[in-house]
């Protein structure tokens, strides 16, 4: 047995025994070159496995942070999208519906969008006023297109009250405040009911007799036009439904009132078409009525102050109202026609009445 007192020796014993085996080993040419081979190989943590293992460490510890992250952040938006981040999106790989989309509230019946309101009703009716000539102030006519809620007799005697006319050298003699209660025909007269919020005294009797006789063109003619009456019936004028025996202190209307002579009271050349401001083709078609001697009427179209165009037109009867028309070709711009009476006196007589009206060529 070995003591503690014998390692010295021992030790001693050993190394030599070392030495002597160590003094016999013979190494070979090559010892030194396949020791650094072996030296040279990969070490543990390059080898596939190692890199692998720690690549999928890594996945999941990234995977892992993710998802702290996220449940750590709650302004991460997690709503999905209708166009994928790459390639088409087909069966199960669609994203689901954002079940915190907000569900649009069911709408009630009454709170639906309203239906347009049908259109209006409309008629085109005569509406007399009233125009300066030589002779003095004479009735002229305008078409007008209007709503006829009440009928188109009512609205014809509301637009030559309280509707200006288009052209700029007609008016009217009546108060705006006059109402019409209403228009009827009544057998063989057409009754004309106004109210009494107008003063239907103090006019001078001229004027007051071309008033009377505006509201007689225009209701007549109206009946007349819509078929309401044949011929022009006389008119009897009601005031808050009862009958007044004068209007303006000196028009005598307890009985019904008939239409003066035309060529007494109307200007002697009417245009109807176009109409003022009228906005019409390259060919210009002009028509309208005249009383003219030998049935002759002379026009004229200005353009800007100047001379365009002038002529002659036969009307279709001499001296009394009959239709007369004329075409003229214009090149686009703004215009104004002439229609002017023949005047047999050469000049010696009354000046002519004429009638005019502005349209536009486009």
């Amino acid at each position: 047995m070995t003591t503690g007192d014998d390692w010295p020796q021992q030790d001693e014993l050993l190394r030599r025994a070392l030495h002597d085996e160590a003094a016999k080993v013979l190494p070979s040419p090559d010892a030194l070159a396949r020791i650094r081979a072996r030296t040279a190989r990969a070490p543990l943590w390059r080898s596939p496995l190692t890199l692998g293992m720690a690549a999928a460490v890594a996945t999941a510890t990234a995977v892992i942070a993710g998802g702290i992250a996220v449940l750590g952040d709650s302004t991460v938006d997690t709503t999905a999208t209708d166009e994928p981040a790459a390639g088409p999106v087909t069966g199960s790989e669609r994203p689901s519906a954002d079940t915190t989309s907000p569900i649009p509230e069911a709408t009630s019946p009454t709170e639906q969008a309203p239906t347009s309101e049908p259109e209006p009703e409309t008629a085109t009716v005569p509406v007399y006023y009233v125009a300066d000539t030589p002779a003095g102030q004479r009735l002229a006519r305008e078409f007008r297109t209007v709503s006829v809620p009440d009928g188109p007799l009512v609205a014809a005697v509301e637009t030559m009250i309280s509707v200006p006319p288009v052209d700029p050298q007609y008016q009217t003699l009546w108060a705006s405040a006059t109402e019409v209660r209403g228009v009827e025909v009544a057998g063989d007269v057409i009754e004309v009911d106004l109210s009494d919020g107008a003063d239907y005294t103090g006019a001078a009797p001229d004027v007051a007799e071309l008033a009377t006789q505006q509201l007689v063109y225009t209701v007549t003619a109206a009946a007349s036009m819509t078929g309401a009456a044949s011929g022009a019936l006389p008119v009897q004028i009601l005031v808050e439904g009862e009958r007044t025996d004068r209007l303006w202190g000196s028009i005598d209307v307890a009985e019904p009132v008939q239409r003066a002579d035309p060529l007494a009271i109307r200007q002697r050349v009417q245009i109807n078409e176009p109409a003022e401001g009228a906005v019409v083709g390259r060919t210009v078609e002009i028509s309208g009525e005249a009383a003219a001697f030998e049935a002759t009427v002379g026009w004229r179209i200005f353009r800007d102050g100047g001379l365009v165009d002038e002529g002659f037109a036969t009307a279709r009867e001499c001296c009394t109202f009959s239709p007369f028309s004329f075409s003229v070709e214009l090149r686009p711009g703004s215009y104004e026609v002439v229609v002017t009476e023949d005047d047999p006196s050469g000049g010696e007589g009354p000046p002519p009445m004429s009638d005019s009206r502005s349209f536009r060529v486009d």
